[in-house]
């Protein structure tokens, strides 16, 4: 297997990921968010990547859709929820599509159309996808970022899942740069994620906003047991 990270949305172009398996990371809080509410009964997630386009999603389908998402970590006028994944329970989630624009996670799901397989993972269920990863060869993971800069957290939820795959494949897996590089980042702080993420701008942006509860549940691994994939534009929940 050959392993390729790309550190921005922005730095997405589709000859960087044409006939690849592509993952999409944004721990804070895109990808986690729609972990959670997959997990929790949602029908499907459909990522969008204006307000307009939610809305005019909700005008054709009224029944059972959920407005989802922020610009700048505050919530969108006349959405239904904002971006934490802590207000996705059961009760609000179940049997219900989420229609989602965010300012990062979303953009590098649309910008990845180009690829072969697409999956969204976080913390939260990296392991799950780390595991599903052992069926393909070419596999390019996206650290949403912010703003079209990279972000820590986003950088080391790939190096985890590298180090995950590196421990179920050892020699048959190929690093590019980039991928040695997350790794790297991962293994230098992987007795302290929490502490190493929260020097990052976006980290600090969030904890000012007093998202605090959001930013410790983000940080949570492997406790979701689920892999979340594309099929026709929207994101659904599957088991191994």
């Amino acid at each position: 297997m050959n392993i390729d990270v790309i550190f921005s949305y922005s730095e997405v172009s589709a000859n960087r990921i044409a006939g690849r398996t592509v993952v999409v990371i944004d721990v804070l809080r895109a990808t986690s968010l729609m972990v959670t509410a997959l997990n929790n009964g949602a029908s499907k997630v459909v990522p969008v990547l204006t307000p307009e386009e939610a809305f005019h999603y909700r005008e054709l389908h009224p029944e059972n859709v959920l407005l989802v998402g922020e610009r700048s970590a505050n919530p969108i006028e006349g959405f239904d929820y904002g971006n934490s994944p802590l207000e996705m329970s059961s009760l609000v989630v179940e049997n219900h599509i989420l229609v989602m624009t965010t300012t990062n996670g979303t953009r590098a799901i649309r910008a990845a159309e180009a690829a072969n397989d697409l999956f969204i993972a976080a913390f939260l269920n990296a392991r799950s996808t780390a595991k599903v990863l052992e069926n393909f060869d070419e596999v390019t993971l996206i650290a949403s970022g912010s703003n079209g800069s990279f972000t820590m957290e986003d950088t080391l939820c790939a190096g985890y899942i590298i180090d995950i795959v590196q421990s179920q494949m050892g020699k048959s897996l190929f690093l590019s740069d980039a991928a040695l590089g997350a790794h790297q980042l991962f293994i230098h702080a992987r007795n302290d994620l929490h502490g190493m993420a929260s020097l990052g701008r976006h980290y600090q942006l969030l904890k000012s906003k007093g998202l605090e509860d959001d930013l410790s549940y983000c940080f949570r691994k492997d406790c979701i047991d689920l892999i979340c994939f594309r099929e026709n534009g929207s994101i659904f929940a599957g088991k191994q």
